[in-house]
């Protein structure tokens, strides 16, 4: 007996002791390796990791299951691990087991494991997709703005729940020791801490302040400004990149805040309008423009604070600006016909007729939209000599004067009665303090900046096109829209109001739809004489 185990001894001390090949009878995967070496070794564990990685695992869960390919889950075959492993199948270990296996290898087949690897963050964020078990994902941390402090702070990460790719890893990788799929492996859920630990968040903090203590410089179309600390900071954020903790920006409010820190960026276009052309109504296509800034504004800024090196101003892209209305839109409101106009004479050649010019001209083609209110003062704003006003006659406080933008409450008058004929309700008006003979007696209004202003509001379900018209001696008003009603004035009367005299004008509209009539009233307040108060 002592001879055969001497002989047994000295044959697996020779048949192992080149050291430079796979023993006899090793499968790898059950892919036959005994005798190979070298690249020959290498092609077959090859072979066997492309395998291993398009297989197929299991992962089995108390509630539910779900099937993912090994690749994607992050398992990979270390394949020179797996082959070296091979190589000395029967130079380590305890030495009978050595011999033991040595001579099962003479008689039959035997495997060596299969190497396998994970790459856990890959495996992380497959289970974050796939996980069955009802996860709550962990929370990073991070850096964040505190409003109240006014400074940027470090938020703390907190565990979530779920499938831990640090516990089901090493579950996967002994799944695919012998090589064959599909594999299989049980899990369960538990807490899962942050993948990323505080300190990164912290080192981050500092970065942050450091790199949005200058101003940042940025341009947009033809517009350019200096964003400084207090503009930026509030924008940064945080995000985890693999196992790093990187700068970001809020995208929203960067989306927000950029159009106010650039408001003179791009190109604002212009809505769709309608004019009058011999005599019919035209519509003016809508010119679409640009503002700022495109959807790629928040990573460009993110990167230039990153990257000190990236150019300055850091350019950002426009983006398109529809137009508030639609050629489309105007089309459909229903402006076809005219529903009231008047007419009011003045002398020819005098400086307030330029005025009165000037103003219908920069109201000519006004759309009051359905439910809609127009404010004359709102739309032209202070009447000034760059917006092509002049000098001219004035009322203020019952005493005749001169000042810019004189004259055009003429043209107030006009639109007002206008308005008055075609229907529409006033929000705000006030006639002439002292009575004008050149107007409607009691059914008139004056203008002046801030206020007195003249507001109309379309209460009616089609759009209201103002479009003035004038000559040398005469200034004319008409609304094109939809009628819908007659309109008449049916009364007036007189009441003292102290020194003052009170003109009520009584209106009656009458629906040409239904046949209902309504009544309703305008006022005018006029002093006896200038400077004389009521």
């Amino acid at each position: 007996m002592l001879v055969v185990l001497v002989l047994i001894g000295v044959a697996w001390a020779v048949d192992t002791s080149g050291g430079g090949e796979v023993p006899r009878g090793m499968k790898i995967g059950g892919e036959a390796v005994g005798g190979l070496r070298g690249s020959a070794l290498d092609e077959v564990v090859a072979g066997v990791a492309r395998r291993v990685e398009d297989g197929d695992v299991r992962i089995d869960t108390p509630q539910g299951d779900f099937e993912e390919r090994a690749g994607r889950l992050g398992l990979g075959v270390d394949e020179e691990a797996t082959a070296r492993r091979a190589l000395d199948a029967d130079r380590r270990g305890w030495l009978p087991g050595r011999v033991w296996g040595w001579i099962r290898g003479l008689f039959g087949a035997r495997s060596s494991a299969v190497v396998a690897e994970v790459d856990e963050d890959r495996l992380a964020d497959v289970l974050a997709e796939r996980d069955p078990t009802d996860p709550q994902p962990a929370t990073e941390p991070g850096i964040t703005w505190d409003a109240e402090a006014a400074r940027l702070v470090v938020t703390p990460g907190a565990d979530g729940r779920g499938l831990d790719p640090r516990e089901v890893g090493p579950d996967l990788a002994t799944s695919v020791a012998d090589g064959t799929p599909p594999f299989r492996v049980g899990a369960e859920a538990g807490s899962v801490p942050p993948r990323l630990p505080r300190s990164a968040a912290e080192r981050l903090l500092v970065d942050a302040e450091a790199r949005t203590a200058a101003p940042l410089a940025v341009a947009a179309g033809d517009a350019r400004a200096d964003l400084g600390p207090e503009v930026v900071r509030p924008w940064v954020r945080s995000v985890r990149l693999g196992d790093q903790l990187v700068l970001a920006l809020d995208g929203e409010l960067v989306g927000a805040a950029l159009p106010l820190v650039l408001p003179e960026a791009g190109d604002p276009g212009a809505d769709a309008r309608l004019r009058i052309e011999g005599g019919a109504v035209v519509v003016v296509p809508d010119q679409p423009g640009t503002t700022c800034c495109d959807e790629a504004a928040p990573a460009a800024l993110a990167a230039a604070i990153r990257d000190p090196a990236l150019p300055r101003p850091v350019p950002l892209g426009l983006r398109p600006a529809p137009a508030a209305l639609t050629a489309d839109e105007v089309a459909g409101m229903g402006v076809v016909e005219p529903v009231a106009s008047f007419t009011t004479s003045h002398a020819a050649g005098e400086a307030r007729v330029t005025n009165i010019h000037r103003i219908a001209d920069l109201l000519a083609g006004t759309v009051i939209e359905p439910g809609g209110s127009f404010s004359v003062n709102d739309t032209i704003g202070p009447r000034t000599r760059g917006k092509g006003f002049v000098t001219a006659g004035v009322i203020e406080r019952g005493v005749f004067t001169e000042s810019v933008g004189g004259g055009i409450s003429q043209f107030a008058t006009t639109l007002f009665n206008a308005a008055f004929f075609a229907g529409l309700e006033f929000e705000e008006y006030q006639s002439h303090s002292i009575y004008i003979p050149r107007y409607p007696y009691g059914r008139e209004a004056t203008l002046s900046y801030p206020a007195p202003d003249l507001e109309i509001r379309n209460q009616t379900p089609h759009g209201v096109l103002i479009w003035p018209t004038y000559t040398g001696s005469s200034i004319t008003v008409t609304l094109w829209s939809t009628k819908t009603m007659a309109v008449e004035q049916t009364g007036q009367s007189e009441a003292p109001a102290g020194n003052c005299t009170r003109v009520t004008t009584q209106r009656t509209r009458t629906s040409l739809a239904s046949g209902d009539r309504s009544v309703d009233t305008v006022q005018a307040t006029y002093r006896p004489g200038e400077g004389i108060n009521c």
